[in-house]
């Protein structure tokens, strides 16, 4: 789960222990600068949503889709499937996320605030792919409420009021979760054509196709897949093939001793100045910093 191997910039709370069945974890990670991570692959039996408050970070899910969230966005890694931090570095961002349980899905009888139906239409509500949506400004209230009872070391002693403001902040967020992705109205025929989008994408060399070569392959308007693509994945397919760009030149800098300008200019790009202006936009360090870093990491492990 979100930063669950860096302690100094996380904290979180067992759903149990709040009397919350139907979470299996909840918690915030706060990143003043880019650092480094430990975190391997991470798959839950429940879903995973990750509300993004402050920065911009990208994720990856089962090697084959990159997740980028801007603050103020949300997005949900559905059950069972891997997720990790792109590029195995944090940016400077601020993150609160939920885990769910699924086992609470599955016995009616045991308890939850939701209810087991309820929960379970819920988890069915947040969609196939892992959707992006932008936090509604009561779920924001509610999630500063949440991380401030977090931080009050009264909670930790049982205080009972303050047990049940936590749980009716949480239920909320959940709530207002549900309600943005059940208001997103889906096309099937513009899933399709963005799994389409990703896929050629995700097989394409260095030289990305263009929105327009892609529109023309796929047989429809370049106004339509840039709309379709942006909707579903929270991104322009351009800014998409961008971030792919970034992920291989950051494999590049890791395992080849190449130079960084060679490696900017077998990565796509005209000038290892330009090289380094977007990686640290994306990434949040130079690409001889997160070169380090990685390195520094990988001599600990």
């Amino acid at each position: 789960m979100l930063g669950s191997q860096i302690i100094d910039y996380a904290g979180s709370i067992a759903g149990y222990e709040v009397g919350l069945q139907e979470i299996e974890r909840f918690g915030y990670a706060n990143f003043p600068s880019a650092v480094a991570t430990g975190d391997s692959w991470n798959q839950h039996d429940g879903c995973e949503i990750v509300f993004l408050l402050q920065g911009e970070a990208c994720w990856e899910i089962d090697g084959k889709l990159l997740l980028p969230l801007t603050g103020g966005n949300c997005a949900v890694f559905p059950a069972d499937r891997k997720h990790r931090i792109a590029n195995g570095i944090y940016p400077p961002c601020n993150c609160f996320w939920i885990v769910l349980n699924k086992a609470a899905t599955m016995d009616p009888a045991r308890p939850t605030l939701m209810g087991a139906k309820s929960l379970s239409s819920f988890e069915r509500a947040l969609g196939h792919y892992s959707l992006t949506q932008k936090i509604s400004d009561v779920c924001l209230g509610s999630i500063g409420e949440t991380l401030r009872l977090m931080k009050d070391k009264r909670l930790y002693s049982g205080a009972s009021l303050l047990v049940s403001e936590l749980r009716a902040h949480l239920h909320l967020i959940m709530v207002e979760t549900w309600k943005a992705h059940a208001e997103k109205q889906r096309n099937p025929a513009d899933t399709t054509l963005v799994s389409n989008v990703l896929s050629r994408l995700h097989e394409a060399d260095d030289e990305f196709p263009t929105v327009s070569h892609l529109a023309r392959e796929l047989k429809c308007s370049r106004g339509h897949l840039h709309k379709s693509f942006t909707r579903e994945i929270g991104m322009p397919p351009s800014d998409y093939a961008q971030r792919l760009r970034i992920k291989r030149a950051c494999s590049r800098l890791v395992m080849r001793e190449q130079s960084i300008t060679n490696i900017a200019l077998d990565s796509g790009f005209g000038s290892s100045q330009h090289f380094a202006k977007v990686f640290r936009k994306y990434i949040g360090l130079t690409p001889s910093e997160y070169r380090l870093q990685l390195r520094e990491k990988a001599l600990r492990q």
